[in-house]
């Protein structure tokens, strides 16, 4: 037997039909289950006045997903070229999602987080491999290994050690309003209140990946510590602001509080929604009251708190892949942009969805087949989000989605590649130029890639044999220049791009090759703790164009 409620809900969701197409609705009760207490029905979509191809596909792939609502953006060069919003941004009062929408975008704030901690980077604060103890105040230490430091690059890298269990994760399931009254170092120092050993994994500082929300909140911790401001106020100061951006840690602060959408979460059936997040009622939402004291940011969210709409999420990402400049505004130096983008790290983590990692930025394969994309992907409390751009075209997208079917992840939910996939074929240019220009100095710091400086962990060597020179980059960077994907067993490094494989190792002079020995002119070598690897073979064997100048 339905229920009063259910029959509200429908007679709603025909409203809504009524109201945004003007069509003929269809009854949606008709063979339908009884709605679940506390959830909502998914009205059909509004019909289109003159829907373009790209609108087709993407309500196409919406239907198939049983999506609530999506933005979506794409940017170009230097400009926004395109940008929309479909479905619903509330399901109680039938609100549509415009390309204006707000959304809580999850971990895409890890951008955000970490470019506000680059910020005070490039003015000399700190440097990237000091210990955090002596910016925080007090000593942090994985009982496991206490005589190894813990690093600013660790944080931002997730390999610090530090991880979500423990006291962290109880706290954000159970009483996660206590983020905003604790003291951090009550966490992290053994005699705190809500210390445990479970906090830290078995491995040393900087040896494993470990993805962790509390690292990330401990940067915005460090944001406070070293900028003396709170940490949402910091962002809105040298980031929001300076790229008139409506956005916000802090919900309260937004102008177009009134836009931000719902989140939910579906039934098993995919028919129903209930809501998980931002469902404010229609009142404006009210400030966050803290007690914490400043840096103890974690109440401030900012491994996933951020709230913006993908226009204005799309600045940021323009001055990211544009040197750390939106139009006449910069918000960072261009070589701090190319450091944060650079491979800082590499392997195989959360079922291969993270192989490479810049300082918070996502480098990835797999979102869309046959580019190399940099940016991030976020996910909470039902909604997936995804800010990507592709440095060789300079093309990128941005779209979020407030709930639907996410459960088919490998390594992204199959939603997220077909968004992605058409948006990306709609707008990519025809023809690429893929030659990888690199320009290097033997003993540099650095190398030059199609106008991209990535730094080295150790300096690059022109090793001549004969007539001939050979450029020899450490092996990380190998595969960051040639925008390739690598493994590593002990001092062997395997290099993937698309079908072809190369496995080289320190100190033999052959490169196994699709199954095949080939001879070296010079073997890998290690330098202290790095192996340099001969980038012109490794390019010609995995059939990546380059164009070398040393």
């Amino acid at each position: 037997m339905f229920s009063i409620r259910f029959f509200k809900q429908a007679a709603l969701a025909l409203a809504c039909v009524t109201l945004t197409s003007g069509l003929l609705p269809q009854p949606l009760w008709a063979n339908q289950p009884e709605n679940p207490p506390g959830y909502c029905i998914l009205p059909p979509y509004q019909q289109l006045a003159k829907p373009t191809t790209l609108d087709k596909q993407l309500l196409s792939t919406m239907e198939q997903y049983k999506i609530v609502g999506l933005s979506a953006a794409v940017f170009k060069d230097n400009k926004l070229v395109w940008s929309n919003g479909y479905g619903w941004s509330n399901l109680e009062t039938c609100r549509p999602v415009t390309s204006d929408t707000l959304f809580r975008v999850a971990s895409l704030s890890k951008m955000v987080t970490a470019t506000a901690l680059m910020q005070l980077y490039e003015q000399r604060k700190f440097d990237l491999d000091d210990d955090i103890s002596n910016y925080l105040g007090y000593k942090v230490r994985n009982p496991h290994f206490p005589n190894s430091k813990i690093t600013f690059r660790q944080l931002l890298t997730h390999t610090s050690s530090i991880t979500d269990n423990g006291a962290y994760y109880s706290i954000v399931e159970e009483t996660p309003d206590l983020l905003r009254k604790i003291d951090i170092k009550d966490m992290l120092v053994p005699d705190g209140q809500y210390y445990t050993a479970e906090t830290f994994s078995d491995y040393a500082p900087g040896t494993k990946f470990s993805y962790s929300n509390f690292g990330t909140g401990i940067v915005g911790s460090l944001v406070e510590k070293i900028s003396g401001m709170p940490f949402d106020k910091y962002c809105s100061k040298y980031i929001f602001n300076p790229l008139n951006m409506d956005a916000s840690f802090e919900p309260a602060d937004l102008k177009n509080w009134q836009n931000i959408a719902v989140l939910y979460r579906p039934d098993e059936q995919l028919t129903s929604f209930r809501p998980t997040k931002d469902d404010f009622q229609g009142s404006k939402p009210k400030p966050a009251t803290f007690s914490a004291p400043l840096g103890s940011a974690l109440g401030r969210s900012p491994a996933g708190g951020l709230r913006t709409s993908s226009t204005d999420l799309s600045k940021f990402m323009q001055a990211h892949m544009n040197g750390g400049r939106y139009n006449r505004t910069r918000i960072l130096k261009a070589d701090t942009a190319d450091l944060m983008h650079s491979m800082q790290w590499f392997g195989n983590s959360m079922d291969g969805f993270y192989k490479q990692k810049g300082l918070n930025f996502h480098i990835t394969d797999d979102l869309v087949p046959g580019k190399r994309l940099i940016g991030h992907s976020g996910e909470a409390y039902g909604l997936s989000s995804d800010a990507y751009y592709d440095p060789d075209s300079k093309l990128g997208v941005i779209f979020m989605m407030n709930g639907g079917n996410m459960t088919d992840a490998n390594p992204y939910y199959s939603v997220e590649n077909a968004i992605a996939k058409t948006l990306f074929d709609t707008f990519a240019p025809k023809t690429i130029n893929t030659t990888k220009k690199i320009s290097a100095k033997s003993n540099a710091a650095y190398i030059i890639v199609n106008d991209r400086k990535i730094v080295l962990p150790a300096p690059a060597a022109i090793v001549k044999t004969g007539q001939t020179k050979n450029l020899f980059l450490p092996a990380i960077s190998a595969a960051d220049a040639l925008g390739v994907s690598l493994g590593q067993t002990g001092e062997t490094y395997t290099y993937t791009y698309g079908q072809n494989k190369a496995a080289l190792t320190a100190g033999r002079a052959v490169m196994l090759v699709n199954g095949k020995t080939m001879n070296l002119a010079n073997a890998p070598y290690k330098q202290q703790e790095t192996v340099l690897v001969p980038i012109q073979e490794l390019a010609s064997a995995l059939k990546v164009d380059i164009k070398l100048s040393f």
